[in-house]
């Protein structure tokens, strides 16, 4: 007998295929539609690390404005802190208080930078990445002696005989801080001790008999060019626009840049990627009743104020070392930036409205159209308000 032999037929065949298809596109569908959110959020997790990092970094360094400044130079003059190097997006010498002016501890510049983006200027003896610009100590005289404070063996605050220093002699009747200076304003500790020992620091002691003392602060491990340190905040792109490859067209990089005192150039360590708008904006007490009242932007030019201050005398308070440590009592800082990486199925608002300083209003609308910065991304805003806790 011829043996029946069943099969698929043609047609069962191409069924089978198409269902199999369908059901492959589906899973890869899915797939790819999970892949794209896990990368996604990965990036938005990569940002707010960054971001966490670079705002705390930005929000200590105002909060140390104006440690270890001189409020009365004594005669000593300095040479002028920041050079034109180009790096950055505005002359850097426009922040310089040099050759003998009293430094003030915040300046800064409205609108001069990428995207209408301000610079930020903090002064401070630790604003500093250096090892010495950490370390502080004081020389004390008692009756013919004098004390040179150490905490041997404690990290960052063993003094090195490379370690660069400046000394305040404080007068505690008209709160002055003077600058110690004796044919100069600087010092290398070269051999320890140097303090109490006869050595090249003699001139920078207490006087015996006194029963002074004096504030003892590190500046950094070379011959100091200022006696202080300063660091520049400010948004640009990098040398060749080598941008990360997630951040937005017309985007910038926050930096933090150091003034050398060797010769005066910049440093640069990139903080937050992908920024789009740094602001500034000062909030003051004019009338010193102890109450904020005014609020102005980076340079003074716009202001709000119920104590009945105008253009002109914020900017004189902003100019004057001396009025801005009594006036200036809080800083704010908005920062434009977009979490994670371009995402097609997201669009942002058009604009950002930067409103919350105290009475100005919307003293700025940030315009992603007008900019030619895509909208395609999870842009937001970053407010920091910061306290400086060492003016005075």
């Amino acid at each position: 007998m011829i043996k029946k032999q069943d099969g698929f037929t043609l047609v069962e065949l191409m069924i089978t295929m198409v269902i199999f298809v369908l059901a492959i596109a589906a899973a890869s569908n899915i797939f790819t539609a999970i892949l794209t959110q896990f990368k996604q959020q990965s990036k938005i997790a990569e940002t707010n690390i960054e971001g966490v990092v670079g705002f705390e970094t930005l929000r200590y360094d105002v909060e140390q404005a104006g440690y270890g400044l001189p409020w009365d130079m004594n005669g000593a003059t300095y040479a002028a802190e920041a050079v034109n190097d180009g790096m950055t997006v505005q002359n850097e010498t426009l922040y310089n208080d040099a050759p003998n002016g009293i430094p003030r501890a915040v300046v800064s510049g409205d609108n001069v930078g990428m995207n209408g983006s301000d610079v930020l200027v903090i002064k401070a003896t630790n604003a500093s990445t250096a090892a010495a610009a950490r370390r502080w100590t004081y020389v004390s005289n008692s009756g013919a002696a004098n004390t040179f404070r150490t905490w041997a063996g404690v990290i960052d605050e063993t003094w090195q005989g490379t370690d660069s220093i400046i000394v305040i002699k404080p007068v505690l009747g008209d709160r002055q801080r003077v600058l110690i200076n004796n044919a100069g304003f600087s010092i290398l500790l070269n051999a320890l001790p140097s303090f109490g020992a006869g050595g090249a620091a003699t001139a920078f002691e207490p006087l015996a008999g006194t029963d002074d003392t004096y504030i003892v602060y590190g500046i950094g491990d070379a011959v100091a060019r200022m006696p202080f340190n300063r660091t520049d905040y400010y948004v640009r792109r990098p040398a060749g626009n080598a941008m990360p490859s997630q951040c937005a067209q017309n985007t910038g990089v926050l930096y933090k840049a150091t003034v050398n005192h060797g010769d005066g150039n910049l440093t640069e360590f990139p903080l937050v990627d992908c920024v789009a708008d740094f602001q500034v904006v000062f909030r003051l007490d004019m009338d010193e009743d102890g109450t904020i009242g005014t609020s102005a932007n980076a340079d003074g030019s716009t202001v709000s104020s119920s104590e009945g201050a105008n253009v002109a005398t914020v900017q004189a308070t902003l100019a004057d070392a001396a009025l801005l440590r009594q006036r200036l009592k809080e800083i704010r800082i908005y920062i434009i930036a977009h979490e994670g990486q371009l995402d097609a199925t997201y669009t942002s608002a058009s604009t950002i409205t930067m409103d919350d300083i105290g009475g100005i209003g919307a003293f700025k609308v940030f315009d992603f159209a007008a900019l030619g910065i895509s909208r395609n991304y999870r842009w937001k805003l970053y407010t920091l308000v910061v306290t400086p806790t060492n003016l005075r």
